[in-house]
């Protein structure tokens, strides 16, 4: 049976190794920190669970969707966020439109390596931190859900990005103004290599 004290002091460790600012709730094997990306500070929730059969990594994001009548379309945005994403997941109440990223990853009997725990925590940190412009976009500047995923991906959605020449012009149309070319077939995303795993 796996060993939930074990699996949190493993937490701990990397943490203080890394030389994290964290709070610790070792009777709810429980740590909180807070990381700052290059888009807002997100709050992060690591948490041994279910006996030490799960650790937990949840980051928030720092606002809530309070008008209801945005949730719907949000969670379109998550949808569509969420397709084809090779390691975790967001999420919103929709009782109270708070939005995270978060994943689990099942411990077993093995022992939580510094690799797997930094592997779980950076993925949501590049994670949340790459998509937050898109809850931006949407929420306050109109862009549909899908737009607003297609230009948080634009690497992802490079090679469906061409010009298109102005009707009846002689010649292409000036840098800027990318347009789509939908193809068949799903999106690959990046390979995992720090902020690439999305």
């Amino acid at each position: 049976m796996p060993d939930q004290y074990a699996s949190f002091q493993s937490v701990i460790d990397y943490l203080d190794f890394k030389e994290f600012n964290y709070n610790s709730e070792h009777d709810e094997f429980r740590v909180t920190l807070t990381m700052s990306g290059r888009n807002a500070n997100f709050r992060f929730n690591c948490r041994i669970t279910h006996g030490g059969e799960y650790i937990q990594v949840t980051s928030y994001y720092p606002f809530y969707v309070r008008e209801e009548k945005l949730r719907p379309s949000v969670a379109e945005l998550i949808t569509r966020a969420n397709y084809n994403m090779p390691l975790g997941k967001f999420e919103m109440d929709m009782k109270d439109g708070e939005v995270r990223f978060h994943i689990t990853h099942i411990i077993g009997e093995q022992t939580l390596s510094p690799a797997l725990i930094e592997k779980l925590f950076m993925t949501a940190f590049f994670t949340i931190d790459r998509y937050f412009p898109a809850f931006m976009q949407h929420i306050h500047a109109g862009y549909t859900p899908e737009d607003a995923i297609f230009h948080v991906e634009l690497d992802i959605n490079a090679e469906r990005v061409v010009e298109v020449p102005s009707k009846g012009a002689s010649k292409p149309s000036p840098p800027g103004k990318p347009k789509r070319q939908r193809k068949k077939g799903n999106r690959n995303p990046p390979e995992a290599e720090g902020e690439g795993l999305v």
